[in-house]
């Protein structure tokens, strides 16, 4: 489903703000009526995580209930009505009036449920929401695995395998839209260039039953085109030159915009939406990361949607903060560790340049998920939203199928293999990598992959304290990497942990200057092997974790702390970009 837009064919109401809240400690809600009346002793703000918001919810993950009242104007009464939930983690069930109208499985990403037939029109219609955040292994990321293999995060509180903060609840905004009986449902976008010209294809789909017009055009330019729906069925594809195209890049971020309007016989309009894409490719080519035919070599950092209060809720105030350092300190990517972010996230990258790895929210797999097809098929099935969602946003440059997974395991060849092959069937114009954190020489899984990703730790997890011993291991490293896999390499994490306001002379661990060093050294040396194709610091900014000797309240690893305060660092590496810029 297209994200909601309000224009004259179409409505939307956000649900954004206080609702009623109710923890369901002995999860049994349900058996005592709570789809009808909720007994709430509190009100919550969403979007937002639950666990920042009451002391008594920091360590809560269990199933929490959402309830909100609204009234309806009868003037929308002939259309469709829908409620779409940005994200929840990480199963929810919604009822409206008391009916469940549908379920989700999944933390990271959108769901929509028509609700038209539930709709009252003549008083409040009550939308009830239950998010059960329960951690366990077979959930994206799993946690509470049961494997002799897991050892990083063993013992942790609370018990996910994975370092980042397992939060609850609603974390991205709550929409009620309306469409027209008959409307567009899909928009697919797909460039190419030819010259100066741009090779524009689209893919409409429809809603059953349309019979009229579609036409299809890219507002400001000449290419327009007009088919009689009923003679060709629910979709409707074109092809568009662009001369002259401006191509979409991060120095000059151009976005088109693509218009389709549904008329019926009489020439009224139904239904009219627009979609904004970018011209421009993505390619690999030798060891070389082609955007638009040109090499161009990614610095940023791995991040997280992490905030303090709001948990993982989504804020326009923190992105557009967060982009603001960004290109202050002279960053051009980020991978979207480790899970999708928001729409809204996405949509300011397209506008602002910033090029984004997407990422999967498939963290830490282990051999036993490797067995059977539950947890493939689970997998395949985020991997699928996730690109329906964000395949037209030209700010992703590529698709992460998984972080830190367990590659050594002979199990492993086979469900890469098929994770990737299921990605490049519903998209074969980025290039798709997995994320590796262990010697390449026994991986079974890379050589399924377009490039490869490494996140190393030399100098801080091994040869701690000894810097020049791990720059020098670190370049050894990369060097075999490329000689076992002959593939174009990104280091995706690379860094230290660094309290705010300790300093050291000579550095030590834990210190500014340490973090500093660290990372600007490291940096030159994975800049300068002719086979790379980027750098991205781990991370951008402190973020929540859970509690583990290891880890001082939070990950420190940002090079901005997480109320997005500068460290030493972040200077380094301002004054260190700013010099590759000139």
């Amino acid at each position: 489903m297209l994200y909601p837009q309000s224009n004259s064919s179409r409505a939307m109401i956000s649900l954004d703000g206080f609702w009623k809240f109710a923890p369901d400690v002995n999860d049994d809600g349900e058996q005592r009526g709570w789809p009808l009346q909720l007994p709430a002793d509190r009100e919550i703000g969403v979007p937002a995580s639950w666990n920042e918001q009451f002391q008594d919810l920091m360590y809560f993950f269990g199933s929490g209930w959402y309830e909100r009242e609204i009234e309806l104007s009868r003037q929308l009464r002939s259309e469709r009505m829908w409620l779409r939930v940005g994200s929840a983690n990480y199963l929810s069930t919604v009822w409206v009036n008391g009916t469940e109208v549908g379920r989700h499985e999944g933390a990271h990403l959108p769901f929509v449920f028509e609700i038209t037939d539930h709709v009252r029109w003549d008083g409040p219609n009550r939308i009830t929401i239950r998010v059960d955040a329960a951690i366990a292994a077979d959930r994206l990321p799993p946690g509470d695995v049961e494997d002799e293999q897991i050892v990083g995060f063993k013992g942790q509180y609370p018990n996910n395998y994975y370092d980042f903060f397992p939060y609850g609840g609603i974390h991205r905004s709550v929409t009620l839209f309306t469409t027209p009986v008959s409307f567009v449902s899909d928009i697919r976008i797909t460039t190419e260039i030819d010259g100066t010209e741009g090779k524009v294809k689209a893919h409409i789909g429809l809603s059953e039953g349309f019979e009229g017009a579609c036409t299809v055009s890219i507002r400001g330019t000449q290419c327009r085109s007009s088919v009689e729906v009923g003679a060709v069925g629910p979709s409707v594809d074109v092809d568009f030159s662009v001369p002259a195209a401006r191509l979409w890049c991060p120095e000059d971020p151009f976005l088109y915009e693509l218009e389709v309007r549904l008329t019926d016989g009489d020439g009224q309009v139904i239904d009219q939406y627009v979609q904004t894409f970018g011209i421009r490719t993505v390619s690999i080519r030798g060891t070389e990361l082609l955007l638009n035919g040109k090499p161009v070599f990614l610095t940023g950092f791995g991040m997280h949607e992490d905030f303090p209060v709001l948990g993982k809720g989504i804020s326009p105030a923190v992105i557009a903060k967060d982009f603001n350092l960004l290109s202050w300190i002279g960053a051009n990517s980020v991978r979207t560790s480790h899970y999708p972010y928001s729409d809204e996230f996405l949509s300011y990258a397209d506008k602002h340049g910033l090029l984004v790895i997407g990422e999967t929210p498939f963290v830490g797999f282990v051999r036993s998920h490797y067995q059977g097809t539950a947890i493939l098929n689970k997998a395949k099935r985020v991997i699928t939203e996730m690109i329906e969602r964000d395949v037209n946003h030209p700010c992703v440059i590529a698709w992460s199928l998984a972080n830190e997974g367990d590659t050594l395991a002979p199990e492993a060849d086979a469900f890469y293999e098929a994770l990737y092959r299921h990605a490049k069937s519903l998209d074969d114009t980025r290039p798709i990598t997995i994320v590796n954190c262990v010697d390449v020489e026994k991986d079974v899984a890379l050589k399924h992959y377009d490039f490869v990703s490494l996140n190393r730790y030399h100098g801080w997890y091994e040869q701690a304290g000894r810097l020049d011993e791990g720059c020098r291991i670190l370049s050894e490293k990369l060097d075999r990497c490329y000689e076992v896999l002959g593939k174009p390499v990104i280091v995706t994490e690379f860094g230290a942990d660094a309290v705010a306001g300790v300093h050291v002379d000579p550095p030590e661990v834990f210190s500014e200057e340490y973090q500093a060093e660290m990372v600007t050294r490291q940096y030159e040396i994975i800049r300068q092997k002719p086979y790379t194709i980027g750098a991205h610091v781990w991370s951008f900014a402190d973020f929540k974790t859970s509690q583990t000797p290891s880890r001082v309240v939070v990950n420190r690893k940002g090079v901005f702390t997480r109320d997005r305060q500068p460290k030493l660092s972040a200077h380094k590496l301002k004054a260190l970009w700013s010099r590759e810029s000139r």
